[in-house]
């Protein structure tokens, strides 16, 4: 007997929403799109609706998609959405995930849901990497870079400053320590000494531009602290630009043990930072149809489930 596709939504229609519609429509049966915005048309023709009314639609998904900016989006839809709703998201302010998750967490039970959070490529995939490999050695340490590419959740921060009409965000990571955490067994460089910001920025007319670079560099959690350059031009710029989502990512981890060295690491490179996103995220779908069978409620994030509920098949035993 044919499995049935399971019905699926979309909430939010941006870049990563517009990623997962792309991807989604082939496996599986994409009810409809929320957005707050009642202008849009879909690509592929799939029905958008007001988020407003997603609770009309209670029973009728069985997994919803968050594919809102993590500046504020997530937190404020997430839990709201969890009451009626298996749900994935992409969460990715790591300062915020424990406090988020377990808040989320209260919800998805009390409402028998499961929802899985912050799963991206970094915090999700990175973050499973980071773990076997901290596992493997505990003393020596284990060090992230990103780039050169765009953030998602940098430049979604920026358009949210008063007076920006759009933006774009690089992370550059500093080369000098980049290539020191490669080469180095002892070198534990300050975590915002690893990177670069560099903002592109189109004004609304009659903002400030010192005012909104001091706006930009104040800003917690994401370019306080950092080597963080802004920069303006014109929206034509920022466009041609936003056509362009790539993306890098690596981990390092050098240790010893009883006089032998040994080195550790995992690079990935994407030409689109949100259908990397988006594909992630559907592999974290078919662990929430896993959970949600075995009636496990509550919020996970792709740490706390076993591996093997990612695979599209039950003979995950030829993966050993």
């Amino acid at each position: 007997m044919q499995k049935r596709k399971l019905n699926v939504a979309i909430v939010g229609y941006g870049n990563l929403g517009k990623a997962l519609e792309e991807i989604l429509i082939t496996e599986y049966n994409l009810v409809a799109i929320f957005s707050r915005r009642t202008n849009l048309t879909s690509a592929y023709g799939t029905h958008i609706v007001s988020l407003d009314k997603i609770n009309d639609y209670k029973g009728k998904i069985d997994i919803v998609f968050l594919a809102l900016g993590s500046f504020n989006d997530i937190e404020k839809y997430g839990q709201k959405i969890a009451r009626n709703f298996n749900t994935v998201d992409s969460f990715d302010t790591h300062r915020k995930l424990k406090k988020y998750i377990c808040a989320l967490d209260k919800v998805a039970k009390k409402s028998k849901m499961v929802t899985l959070s912050s799963f991206g490529w970094d915090p999700g995939l990175m973050s499973l990497i980071r773990t076997i490999f901290q596992a493997i050695d505990t003393k020596s340490p284990c060090e992230s870079f990103w780039g050169k590419g765009v953030s998602q959740g940098h430049s979604d921060a920026l358009r949210r400053v008063d007076g920006v009409k759009n933006a774009i965000q690089y992370t550059v990571p500093n080369k000098e320590i980049l290539n020191k955490c490669r080469a180095s067994f002892y070198f534990s460089p300050k975590e915002k000494e690893k990177h670069k910001r560099e903002c592109f920025i189109a004004l609304r007319q009659g903002a400030s531009k010192e005012k909104i670079e001091k706006v930009v560099k104040s800003m917690p959690n994401y370019f306080l602290g950092y080597d963080t350059t802004v920069n303006f031009e014109d929206e034509k710029s920022i466009l041609k630009r936003q056509t362009r989502l790539s993306h890098k990512g690596y981990i390092f981890k050098n240790f010893t043990a009883c006089s032998h060295r040994f080195r550790l690491k995992f690079y990935v490179s994407m030409t689109s930072n949100p259908h990397f996103t988006a594909t992630l995220m559907i592999m974290g779908a078919r662990a929430v149809e896993r959970l949600v069978k075995d009636k496990n409620f509550g919020a996970y994030s792709i740490l706390d489930i076993p591996p093997k509920y990612f695979c599209s098949t039950s003979s995950y035993y030829d993966l050993l």
